[in-house]
């Protein structure tokens, strides 16, 4: 089952969590655009919505289903910075993407507005 490509009116970025050397020959941690994943045609879909202590704040976490085109290189713990009409809004994928259709056509993708892992 194909994936009509006007239900893809958001745009997505993906980002990984990288390790860039310093001058002082150590590391440090940054958010790398993955290569080819910029400005992603997306459909996403908010699912649900909680409160829960983070820094011992209470914050909103809200989950989305992102459905893009098929693609390798996508993992968990990867960010997604989805280009919505309000502003860039930075999502954390929670699981490695499901070929929904076993065909190699359609990713799904599940993220929130967690705190990163790692950052």
């Amino acid at each position: 089952m194909g994936m009509q490509a006007g239900r893809l009116r958001e745009r997505v970025t993906f980002k990984r969590l990288t390790d860039t050397p310093t001058a002082a020959g150590g590391s440090t941690r940054t958010w790398a655009v993955l290569a080819g994943m910029t400005r992603v045609p997306a459909e996403v879909i908010g699912q649900s919505g909680r409160e829960a202590m983070i820094a011992n704040t209470l914050q909103g976490i809200a989950t989305y289903v992102i459905a893009i085109r098929y693609r390798d290189g996508i993992r968990a713990n990867d960010q997604v910075i989805w280009h919505s009409s309000g502003g860039d809004l930075e999502l954390n994928v929670l699981a490695p993407p499901v070929d929904r259709f076993g065909d190699r056509t359609q990713l799904q993708i599940f993220a929130d507005t967690s705190t990163p892992q790692g950052a």
